[in-house]
């Protein structure tokens, strides 16, 4: 791992436990055992490495969603969204949604890391109209159906705590969401 690496994936574990504008510099440097010198000549700016955390986080967040997804029959990729969240969910260090966050701390819509969530989400939504569409679902809507489900548990696990009965809720409303598409998709036959 380079240095600027080390330096982007330490930013990016303080970052997301204390949020983008209470993590100092100095913070920075010593999490990642370089000087602020080194930092600074990596990441000229706080706002540069912000953007490098996100873009590494995006990475890792998509190889890891799509590999779930991947795993699961294409039939059960819908369902495999809403574990996959929960899995997230119930990790040790969950803290939300990184972007989610991002766009909080940075609410002006042409700001870098709000550029970043928006872009993020939009993958999000991309590779679930993918699984959607994999699993046999006919009508467009159901993967933005499935996206809002996801965001809402996200959140709500953020602010709340993991409450199986939304994941129970959750899973219901997926199962019934393409068990109506199916029906459309069969009645047009």
């Amino acid at each position: 791992m380079s240095t600027s690496e080390k330096i982007a994936e330490s930013a990016l574990r303080l970052f997301y436990r204390q949020g983008y504008h209470g993590t100092g510099v100095e913070q920075l440097s010593q999490e990642a055992g370089v000087t602020k010198k080194t930092l600074y000549r990596h990441f000229p700016s706080k706002e540069l490495l912000i953007e490098a955390a996100l873009e590494r986080r995006d990475l890792d967040f998509m190889t890891r969603l799509e590999g779930a997804l991947v795993a699961a029959a294409a039939k059960a990729r819908p369902l495999a969204y809403i574990n996959f969240i929960e899995a997230w969910a119930r990790s040790e260090d969950f803290h939300g949604c990184a972007f989610i966050n991002a766009s909080a701390e940075y609410a002006d819509a042409s700001e870098p890391p709000h550029v970043l969530a928006r872009l993020h989400k939009q993958k999000v939504l991309t590779v679930l109209e993918r699984a959607c569409k994999e699993a046999g679902c006919r009508q467009s809507a159901v993967a933005g159906q499935l996206f809002l489900i996801g965001e809402g548990l996200i959140v709500a696990s953020q602010v709340g705590g993991v409450q199986a009965s939304l994941f129970e809720a959750a899973r219901e409303l997926v199962c019934a969401l393409v068990k109506r598409t199916e029906e459309a998709g069969s009645a047009k036959i």
